[in-house]
């Protein structure tokens, strides 16, 4: 696997952490909710950018605040699910 290095600026960098692995953890988990609210990436793909689980990634994007999509097909899918459980 290839990777991409940028370089953060010390004084830019200050803000994501004191040590050079806090500060490249958390630069990773910013753009990896930053693709998810772009719709870019999924919660799994999010995740595993991150090196966290998905239900873990979750729950961070809801500690955030970060809304999470939900389509009419979605509304749909869950009116015709219900309607099949109840009897």
């Amino acid at each position: 696997m290839s990777a991409v290095t940028i370089e953060i600026p010390e004084e830019f960098a200050r803000a994501f952490g004191s040590t050079p692995e806090e500060v490249a953890r958390n630069a990773k988990i910013e753009l990896a909710i930053e693709m998810y609210r772009e719709g870019r990436w999924t919660t799994g793909r999010a995740a595993e950018f991150c090196g966290m689980g998905r239900i873990e990634f979750m729950d961070l994007l809801r500690d955030r605040k970060v809304p999470m999509p939900y389509t009419e097909k979605m509304l749909q899918q869950d009116i015709a699910y219900a309607r099949g459980c109840v009897q």
